[in-house]
């Protein structure tokens, strides 16, 4: 499995989230919760089809099973990040999120 960029990840676990929350991953959602211009979104979104990690859907773009794959292990890595920052090195639990990333 091919390392992804930094922004490929964050783009995988927003998606994600937002499939478990049952909402439909669309390019305003992600422009608006990315801070990016809904042009950048759609091209980024182009990418990630390209790759096989999104696919269009009626609204917005869903993961395939390798992105949903790679969502759950970006995941994971960042949890772990935050479970290190609390219990090694004694960050408050308020502090750790963008420090994970």
């Amino acid at each position: 499995m091919i390392k992804e960029s930094p922004r490929t990840e964050e783009y995988l676990e927003y998606i994600y989230k937002l499939q478990e929350m049952h909402e439909s991953a669309t390019t305003s959602k992600l422009a608006e919760r990315l801070e990016l211009a809904p042009s950048s979104v759609s091209e980024m979104l182009k990418q990630l089809e390209q790759k096989g990690l999104v696919k269009y859907a009626e609204k917005g773009v869903v993961l395939t099973k390798e992105g949903e794959l790679k969502a759950r292990k970006v995941i994971r890595k960042h949890r772990l990040s935050e479970r290190l920052l609390t219990d090694i090195l004694g960050f408050k639990w308020d502090k750790v999120h963008e420090e994970a990333c």
